[in-house]
This record gives C-alpha cells, structure tokens and sequence, in this order.
C-alpha cells in the first residue's frame, strides 16, 4: 500500500466557534501555562524564575534596587570612610604592641622578677601590679604589717589608705596600723606592687578584690599571696602543706570566734604545731602560717592571754616588725 492511509473525519465532541461570557463578579488569573510575556506586553505573576539567586546575587539584586533611594550614595560614602579610618586604627594599635612588646591587654606580671640586691631570689607570677583590699576597722589586718619587713629586700609593698562612706573615723587600733602602712619605706632596686587598702564596715574581716567577686578571709589573700611567689612564703612544696592549710583555717575561725572556749581550742592547735620550734609548722624561719596567727592573734586576744610558748613566738614576731 503506497501512501498515507487516510482516516475517517469525525465531529467535533465541544465546539468553540461560539464567545463563552463569563461572569465579572469573580476575580480573574492567568493561566500558568502562558508565557512570561503575554501577546498583550503584560507578565504573569505566577511565571517561576529562569533561574534561582543565590545569597551573593540577592545581595547585588538587593544593593542595586537600593541604589534609587535617596541618601542612599552619601551613606555608603560615609560607610567606606568609617572602614578606612578603622583600618589605620588597628595599625596604629599593632605598631603600639609590637614597639612595647606586650600582649594587648596583659597587666599581670608573667616574666620572673629577680632582685639583684638581694642575696635570695623571688619570683612572682600572676600579681597585678595593684592589689584592692578592703578591711574592717575593727580587725585590722596586721599581716600587711609584718609582710612588708619580711619581704622588704625582695618586694616592695606600698599601701595606700582610703575611707569609705561607710566609715566616719578609723579607731585607733587601725589608726596606727595606717600609719605605720603608710611610712613603709621601701628599699631601692625592689619590685613594686601597690596595695590600695579601702576601710569599709565589711562582715569579713578582709576582702581580696581580686575580680569583680571579692574573695572574703584575710587568710585567703595570704593564700594567693604564698601561691603566687617563691620563697619562704610558698608552702606547697614543703610535706606539711596539708597541716599549714588547716592552720590557716583555724586562723579565720581565731577571728570569728565568740566564746572564750572556741578561742582556747584553736589556740592548743597552734601551740601544738609551734612545740619546740621558733616558728610554727615546725619551721626554722617565719612563714605564711606566722603571718596569718600574728594577726589573728592581735585582733581578737590580749598577749597576756597567750601561753608561755605561743607568748614567746609573739614576742619573736613583734621584733619582725620592730627590725
């Protein structure tokens, strides 16, 4: 068979050679099957992008669609200068780092501290060069005291004195430990640290600020003080550190005592642990524990009070502080 084969003609089912009218009170859409443009120059709203935008080209979409509002070059100007200076500024900063040869925002003293003056070596680590340490008038803290004499040829401790609002006038008890704090000479070719000692009306008899929670216990500051140089004050390495850390409790205890019968207890630990030896923990030179029991000692108790021994191991302090 050569040819198409032809196929019979049938009638149409719908005829569209008549005008459908329909209703205007309905609303009117676009098929979705038209193109972007229609024949009459208008866009279907519901015609999908060729292609999706990513984050970078909504952006430039973005910036470019801003670029007609008013204002909007003169912001932008004033954007890319505020950048500009920004930039010379943390130049300028890092030649300041580089040309002092710190690290930005250091204050502590990281290096070792080496007194050539000295016959014996100290070294401290993480002590701000300023110490804030508030007091109440009623317990002075004369371990500052015998502190300075001690460390007088290895570290200088300068304190200055403030009132608080909360104190009107100091007693005179804590009068003269302020003046004796304060005429404190240090001696030349020493590192300096500055103690900055604010009289407040505190429920503790010492506040160590040392961040912005203060650290309560006179104790406590001597603690960190030990822990934080070398020498004769540092007891960690020594085998009885364990004995000294309880010592050193007993001594905040000492100060918040209220019966005489508390007092007497804590007392026959010290005079135990002073036995035969001139200083306590059986130590051959004064320590951290001596320096916290010579000033819990006089805050709250007559030296009349004491036993023979622990009145002679005052008596050896007194003349610390006398030297």
């Amino acid at each position: 068979m050569n040819g198409p084969t032809k196929m019979y003609h049938m009638k149409p089912v719908i005829v569209h050679d008549f005008t459908v009218e329909l209703p205007k009170c309905m609303y009117r859409i676009k098929t979705i099957h038209s193109s972007r443009n229609n024949a009459d120059g208008t866009e279907d709203h519901v015609s999908l992008p060729n292609k999706k935008l990513d984050i970078f080209d909504q952006v430039k979409q973005f910036l470019k669609n801003c670029q007609d509002i008013p204002g909007m070059a003169e912001l932008e100007a004033k954007q890319n200068e505020i950048l500009e200076q920004l930039a010379q500024l943390k130049k300028q900063i890092y030649s300041l780092k580089c040309d002092l040869n710190i690290q930005s925002g250091s204050t502590i003293k990281e290096a070792p501290v080496v007194n050539q003056c000295s016959k014996r070596k100290i070294k401290i680590n993480n002590i701000p060069e300023c110490l804030v340490i508030h007091a109440s008038p009623t317990s002075p803290p004369y371990s500052l005291e015998i502190l300075q004499r001690l460390l007088q040829d290895e570290v200088a401790l300068t304190v200055t004195s403030y009132l608080h609002s909360t104190v009107v006038s100091l007693p005179e008890p804590a009068n003269k430990l302020k003046a004796s704090l304060e005429s404190f000479q240090p001696s030349a070719g020493v590192p300096i640290i500055q103690i900055r000692l604010v009289w407040k009306n505190i429920t503790s008899n010492v506040e160590f600020l040392l961040s912005h929670i203060p650290i309560a216990g006179e104790v406590n500051f001597l603690r960190f003080l030990s822990r934080s140089t070398s020498g004769d004050l540092n007891y960690q390495s020594e085998p009885n550190s364990i004995e000294i850390d309880s010592l050193l409790d007993q001594c905040y205890l000492l100060v918040r005592a209220k019966s005489k019968s508390e007092k007497t207890a804590i007392l026959q630990s010290f005079s135990k642990s002073l036995n035969k030896s001139q200083w306590l923990a059986g130590r051959n030179k004064p320590g951290i524990l001596d320096v916290a029991t010579f000033s819990a000692v006089k805050q709250c108790l007559a030296p009349k009070e004491l036993n023979v021994n622990l009145g002679k191991w005052f008596e050896r302090c007194q003349i610390l502080i006398s030297a």
